[in-house]
């Protein structure tokens, strides 16, 4: 018997635990995003930032960016959210050009927080977004530089 009990100790103890899982067993939908929704504003490496994003109905959320700097255009952005299955799919368009997609990779409802990635993209491999408070929107932009070492830009952004 103290064998028995001993080993199952062992076994209970000795079996590593298991990270929690990224992206929780009924994956997100893009209404799980909602909290995206609105017009977000901030400064991101000395320019000025505007970001307007849509509500999922009609089975999308879209963004439109515009970057301005001492009151002149500086660069503009669009993004489509979309369902793909049972994946959250995310494509930017930078400055109106189509580019790679992202599938959602982490997902956390608690916390508001969602990061999409594909690492075979050069630059950036994740794009992640937390609403952080009521009125307070941070995105991160990351991945590896044009020197290999991880880059990441941060766009701290509160609602207008």
């Amino acid at each position: 018997m103290r064998v028995m009990l001993f080993s199952a100790f062992l076994l209970f103890f000795a079996t590593p635990n298991s990270p929690p899982p990224r992206i929780p067993a009924s994956p997100p939908t893009l209404r799980d995003l909602s909290w995206l929704e609105g017009t977000w504003h901030g400064d991101v490496s000395g320019r000025d930032f505007e970001a307007h994003y849509t509500g999922p109905d009609g089975g999308q959320i879209l963004s439109a960016s515009k970057y301005t700097k001492e009151g002149q255009p500086a660069g503009f952005e669009f993004e489509r959210f979309e369902q793909r299955g049972d994946t959250l799919v995310l494509t930017p368009y930078p400055e109106g050009n189509s580019s790679v997609s992202f599938p959602v990779a982490e997902y956390d409802s608690r916390k508001r927080r969602v990061v999409f990635e594909n690492l075979g993209h050069d630059f950036p491999t994740r794009i992640s977004y937390q609403r952080v408070a009521k009125d307070r929107l941070t995105i991160l932009v990351s991945g590896p530089g044009e020197d290999g070492n991880e880059q990441v830009l941060t766009y701290a952004l509160r609602r207008k």
